[in-house]
């Protein structure tokens, strides 16, 4: 019987990036790579890579030539918006995007001839790739040797190994020889119908001049371009070749078969209903036109989750073989990324005999990727009925690309992942991350439903631009292999207190509210989470407050002034009691008043208009 050091269940890009990985780190590990498939040529989705995929692949995989040779540069998220009767052409449709390159790199992967490439790379680096390999058993010894068998050319084969590592996908392999139970997520009830087509002119064919001059000409084409719409996202992402990624997520909740609005189509499910449903939008029928569908997939439903990870078993999974939230944000490269790191250092530990440090990592690496997972689904779990108001998505785009950098990217690139003392520290805050995300969540759900009553959901769709890297510029030159801190506290504070401040003042029409400093200064996140309801009363009580503080600071500096007491009232009316009015000192103490409260924050909701 043939021995390895590691045995990866399949050679997609989560088996493959690992051995590849392993290789790199430790040469002398012996490493076989089993593949179910006779060839690397299935179409698979999930060709969006965002920073902190691309980081891993081009710093930790020396990937960096190879993907600007062989695959695509991508040009950041975009988001479009239409009207609610999906008719608007694509110049007239309201955006979120840049208007250059970003300044961290990201690619758009051609996932078959990547992991064909990942077979060649795998092979010449010194690991054992077999492909048409069907791994049909799984011993898992703690004491000992584990034990895989394996069908390929008609012949049942036998390895022993040290670890297993799962990147088999959906098929959990491993999870189902183990009996590991691997659970449907019911906080977010989402569906994906998807393909390929050829011969898409692309966006970047339209040739309106006032649009194209809007981001600078820069490509739209290589961007994962969404159109968002309520309860539901289409994407375009182009791939190398001639060929363009199309596919279409939707909440089952909001427009799955029985809960179609009037006038809604269902959620595709067939490539017939697939088609049909794409050509209903204008946006997207216009940019398919001429061109030729090559494939059809679905998924009747998105996410899911285990309660395991790794174990001091010595066996992991990777990518979907554990775990997948929602292809929005383009998480799945991140989540494997993540993965393969934690799984390269628990290995590296156990094999130098270091089991102290092996068992005190798999628990820090067990519980920080199960809080990844569970924060990422929050961020996702209330979104759907908000994508289609550009005015609201905006807010939490904000929001959320700005803790991405901040929270999950510096992180990464400064090897903290790894490093479990940092991840204690991190899971301190579980409790409050978790109910931060949740929070805003039901803040952006409560005021979609708001601006539908009032019916300006749809207010803003038409004609605007707001670009999407404004909201983390202030990051470019901070991010790296050095964390401030101090600095990402203040940013936390910064994004929650901008957003919310927007939040109050669309829900309770108190214009010109959401850039004062004095206002956007007090909403740190603690306070932000006190804010459970946003009403006429809560705000008030934060007005007394920050009345109180300007009180404290004018008596200060007007000591002869006599100030008693500042009021600040609804509509940025402001009142000063102590002086008599008409006096010198009334009039003073009323125009600094009045300065300090109209000072601006620098909102990141204004930043970014």
């Amino acid at each position: 019987m043939r021995t390895f050091d590691i045995v990866i269940i399949g050679s997609g890009i989560a088996g493959g990036f690992l051995a590849r990985q392993l290789r790199l780190a430790c040469p002398d590990l012996g490493v076989l790579v089993l593949e179910a498939a006779e060839a690397m040529e299935d179409y698979k989705v999930g060709e969006s890579t965002v920073e902190v995929a691309a980081n891993y692949m081009v710093r930790r995989l020396n990937l960096g030539t190879y993907l600007y040779q062989h695959q695509l540069p991508k040009n950041g998220l975009r988001f479009f918006f239409d009207s609610p009767d999906k008719d608007l052409p694509l110049p007239r449709m309201s955006e979120i995007g840049s208007d250059h390159m970003p300044f961290h790199p990201s690619f758009q992967l051609e996932r078959a001839r990547l992991e064909r490439d990942l077979v060649t790379m795998n092979r010449a680096a010194g690991a054992e790739v077999e492909l048409g390999a069907k791994v049909v058993d799984v011993a898992i010894d703690g004491r000992g040797r584990h034990t895989v068998v394996y069908e390929q050319g008609g012949e049942r084969r036998e390895v022993a190994c040290r670890w297993v590592c799962d990147a088999s996908g959906r098929r959990h392999v491993l999870f189902r020889k183990l009996g590991v139970k691997v659970h449907k997520e019911a906080r977010l009830n989402t569906a994906a119908a998807w393909g390929r087509y050829r011969g898409v002119a692309g966006l970047d064919g339209v040739t309106d001049a006032a649009w194209r001059s809007r981001a600078r000409y820069t490509s739209r084409h290589l961007s994962t371009n969404h159109f968002m719409y309520d309860g539901y996202w289409i994407w375009f992402i182009p791939l190398a070749g001639d060929l363009m990624s199309v596919g279409v997520v939707f909440d089952k909740d909001r427009i799955g078969a029985g809960n179609v609005p009037a006038g809604a189509l269902p959620g595709p499910r067939t490539r017939a209903e697939f088609e049909r449903f794409l050509g209903a939008h204008r946006a997207a029928r216009e940019l398919l036109e001429g061109a030729e569908l090559e494939d059809f997939q679905s998924y009747a439903h998105l996410p899911y989750h285990a309660e395991q990870y790794f174990s001091t078993d010595r066996y992991a999974v990777t990518g979907e073989a554990g775990a997948f939230t929602d292809p929005f944000y383009s998480p799945g490269s991140d989540f494997i990324a993540t993965a393969n790191e934690f799984i390269t250092q628990m290995i590296l530990s156990d094999v130098r005999g270091d089991r102290a440090g092996f068992e005190e990592k798999v628990a820090a690496y067990d519980a920080y990727y199960r809080f990844k997972y569970d924060s990422t689904l929050r961020l996702y779990e209330r979104m759907y009925p908000v994508f289609g108001s550009f005015e609201l998505y905006r807010l939490k785009y904000l929001l959320d690309f700005n803790n991405y950098y901040n929270l999950v990217v510096w992180p990464f690139m400064a090897d903290r992942v790894t490093d479990v003392g940092w991840i204690r520290e991190e899971l301190k805050f579980t409790e409050l991350v978790l109910r931060a995300l949740s929070t805003m969540g039901e803040h952006f759900a409560s005021l979609a439903s708001d601006l539908r009553a009032r019916g300006e959901y749809f207010a803003q769709n038409e004609g605007r631009f707001a670009n999407g890297l404004n909201g983390v510029a202030q990051l470019e030159t901070r991010l790296g292999p050095a964390i401030d801190e101090r600095f990402r506290r203040e940013q936390v504070d910064r994004a929650y207190g901008s957003v919310f401040a927007a939040l109050v003042e669309r829900r309770l029409g108190e214009q010109g509210l959401s850039d004062r400093a004095r206002l956007v200064s007090e909403l740190t996140l603690p306070q932000v989470l006190v804010f459970r309801d946003i009403t006429p009363e809560r705000l008030a009580r934060l007005l007394q407050r920050i009345g109180e503080r300007m009180t404290k600071e004018l008596r200060e500096e007007l000591p002869d002034a006599g100030i008693e007491r500042i009021e600040l009232g609804a509509s940025g009316v402001i009142s000063v009691t102590g002086p008599a009015e008409g006096t010198k000192a009334h009039a003073d103490a009323l125009s600094r008043a009045k300065a300090l409260w109209d000072a601006s924050a620098g909102s990141l909701a204004h930043i970014a208009l």
